[in-house]
């Protein structure tokens, strides 16, 4: 008995002995996880010092941003497809065309099925079309120069991997490469050949046609999508046409979506007539007129049809996807309204007539709610929109909202390595009180930190890019600077002297980044450079190379003015130049110097 209540009693001391334990156990592990956990703050401290020391030799124009979007989240085929861009591209970034082309594609699977077909996108880019077609059955293969390559295969990979049929391939092609040897047309047979918007200012438009014609095989069907910009547009449009049968599909403003088959050789014309011929021939006896008249009205009420159903569509995948909006819709709005508020106040000081701006805004609203219904249907509902980034130059936050249908609307390198130069080097470049002359403003940064720095600034862009241009320097400008900067409109090829005339618009500095690309206007540029470069005037020019146009344009710049090295910095180089004065005008100075 005794020993059994001994046995008894003694339980309970033996638990709370355990529990005891376990409790300075549990006190232990928390000191060696506390300890572990000041050791992994120390050497992240350690990291954070060498990475501090990694920055000192960082590119001093790599900005810190407060808030980037480069992803973008469209709903093609129904699957929503992440696409990373790329701002130091072209190829980096979603174009209309390619927007139309994937709307086009999706709804209209009957009448163009890529189940199991064979594709080839040329100029692939981001990938986005390349995706929608893998996602519509097809087995694809997305095409681009070798640089691209990295960003195209990783937006296909993600997108496509588990859900496709066929796992999508990523290739390199050079349009002016010899196809026939990289790619022999009697291994290499493609059902669609697929393009959208390769079509802009770059020296191979000759090669791309070249290499459509390479691809397009008898049985091939190309489809190119196209947003007209510039005149070469239409003289390649012109060129398609007469290398290949071609067929309008969709027709919307500037933008055109073509369909092309190759002009076979006459006696395979001649055959394939004689074969339609007798199948129509057969058809009309057996079916008769009034059974064609019928199915014409079928074709008719099915188009009907497709329209209603795609505006339902289009509805009810706005409601599936407003649960998955990535940005705060709260935030959205309020950014819309005071972008929209910005602008009805620009409007308002330049005119300074507020009834007539009332007036015209409540005519604009009601022309918008009339042009609701005619938005092209290939307009895609975007979750996180592309282009709205908060930099940090002068002291303060600037919000710069950008545009993907204009390349003079999208932030480029260049600009934010002459933000940066500027910003850290007030004392070697003097902005206060000066007069400055930004040629292709684009978005506006620089004219906005320029501004931010007390110079009075006159920011130039073609006239369809201002719009944007204006917003983002009103917005950032209102009531912190000493001079309100002026947008105006400039096209480097008019005759400068007659509408800026050198004796009456004189700037100390003239700034411009990025300008040199492809694009036929660098003998332009150029001479603008010059008319306002007088004595006393400092170009600054700051460019990342990537073309031979830039080494050229840098040969020639070096002719014409007297130039000198800023920042260098790999291909990134920032020069300063000032006019080589005639011979009267530098002895004349020689005379007054001494």
């Amino acid at each position: 008995m005794e020993t059994s209540s001994t046995h008894l009693l003694g339980e309970p001391h033996y638990s709370r002995n355990r529990e005891e334990e376990e409790e300075e156990e549990e006190e232990e592990e928390e000191e060696d996880e506390e300890d572990e956990k000041d050791g992994v703050e120390e050497d992240k401290e350690e990291v954070k010092d060498e990475s501090a020391s990694e920055k000192l030799r960082s590119p001093g124009w790599s900005p810190g941003f407060y808030f980037r979007s480069d992803r973008e989240v469209y709903y093609y085929a129904g699957q929503e497809i992440f696409i990373d861009g790329v701002l130091d591209c072209y190829a980096g970034t979603v174009w209309p065309g390619a927007l139309a082309l994937c709307h086009y594609l999706d709804t209209h699977r009957e009448q163009l099925s890529l189940v199991d077909k064979a594709v080839l996108e040329m100029g692939a880019g981001t990938g986005l079309l390349s995706v929608v077609a893998a996602l519509l059955g097809a087995s694809v293969t997305a095409t681009d120069l070798p640089e691209v390559l990295g960003k195209l295969r990783a937006n296909v990979m993600r997108n496509t991997r588990g859900r496709c049929r066929f796992s999508p391939q990523v290739a390199a092609l050079s349009w002016g490469q010899d196809l026939e040897s990289t790619f022999p047309a009697s291994v290499y047979r493609y059902d669609y050949v697929l393009a959208a918007d390769v079509v802009y200012h770059h020296d191979y438009l000759d090669q791309l046609l070249d290499a459509m014609k390479h691809f397009c095989q008898p049985g091939t069907k190309v489809i190119w999508a196209n947003k007209v910009r510039f005149e070469n547009d239409l003289t390649f449009t012109e060129n398609f046409k007469k290398a290949f049968h071609t067929s309008l599909l969709v027709e919307h403003g500037e933008m055109k979506i073509f369909m092309a088959t190759c002009k076979e050789e006459e006696g395979e014309g001649d055959l394939e007539t004689q074969d339609l011929t007798s199948e129509e021939e057969e058809e009309n006896e057996e079916e008769g007129e009034d059974e064609e008249e019928e199915s014409n009205k079928e074709l008719v009420a099915e188009k009907h049809n497709d329209i209603d159903l795609h505006n339902v569509n289009t509805e009810s995948r706005r409601r599936t996807e407003e649960p998955i909006v990535l940005e705060p819709v709260r935030e959205d709005k309020e950014e819309t309204n005071k972008h929209e508020s910005d602008c009805e106040e620009e409007i308002e000081v330049e005119e300074d007539e507020e009834t007539e701006t009332d007036g015209e805004e409540e005519i604009a609203d009601i022309k918008a709610d009339e042009q609701q219904d005619r938005t092209p249907a290939w307009v895609p509902s975007i979750h996180s929109r592309f282009g709205r980034d908060v930099y940090h130059y002068v002291g303060h936050d600037i919000l710069i909202h950008e545009s993907i249908d204009s390349y003079g609307a999208v932030m480029w390198p260049a600009a934010l390595a002459l933000c940066s130069f500027l910003d850290n080097n007030r004392t070697k470049v003097n902005m206060q009180g000066k007069e400055v002359l930004e040629l292709g403003a684009g978005t506006g940064l620089v004219t906005i930190v320029a501004s931010l720095l007390g110079a009075s600034v006159t920011a130039t862009d073609l006239p369809e890019v201002l719009g944007n241009l204006r917003a983002n320097v009103m917005r950032n400008t209102r009531g912190r600077c000493r001079f309100s900067p002026q947008v105006a409109s400039l096209s480097w090829g008019q005759d400068l002297e007659s509408t800026y005339p050198a004796s009456v618009y004189r700037y100390d500095y003239v700034l411009a980044a990025d300008v040199v690309y492809h694009h036929d206007y660098l003998d332009q540029l150029l001479d603008a450079m010059k008319h306002f470069c007088q004595p006393g005037t400092k170009v600054i020019w700051a460019n990342k190379v990537r073309f031979e146009n830039d080494l050229t344009f840098t040969e020639n710049f070096k002719k014409a003015f007297h130039t000198s090295l800023l920042v260098e910095h790999g291909e990134m180089k920032i020069f300063m130049a000032t006019c080589k004065q005639k011979e009267g005008e530098r002895d004349l100075e020689t005379r007054s110097d001494g």
